[in-house]
């Protein structure tokens, strides 16, 4: 088994030069309260701005409501006005017949 000298239990024990871990935690928590507080500020902006705008927003989404009624009822119409233009089958293109001549009497040859 290893002897354990005094000066090897002098690196496991803490040394009255070094800081305590408490010590060393308390600015890095004073740090984390900070910026939460400033998150929390940032939240609270973020609060007022979005109660401000509200009123402005609900306005644009009705107008946007509006257009799109409009467009879909153009649309609607457009398409109804081409439905009757349409041949009833869109597979297939419709090609007129050509007007032929039709002569009873044969011709004499």
């Amino acid at each position: 088994m290893a002897d354990h000298s005094p000066s090897q239990k002098s690196t496991i024990e803490e040394s009255p030069t070094q800081e305590s871990p408490i010590e060393i935690a308390k600015p890095i928590i004073a740090q984390c309260r900070r910026e939460i507080a400033a998150g929390l500020a940032q939240v609270d902006a973020a609060r007022a701005e979005l109660k401000r705008t509200r009123a402005l927003h609900e306005r644009w989404a009705e107008q946007i409501r509006a257009v799109a009624a409009a467009m879909a009822a153009e649309a609607a119409t457009v398409s109804e006005e081409l439905s009757h233009d349409r041949p009833r089958s869109e597979g297939f293109v419709m090609v007129p017949a050509a007007k032929r001549n039709r002569n009873r009497r044969r011709s004499a040859s």
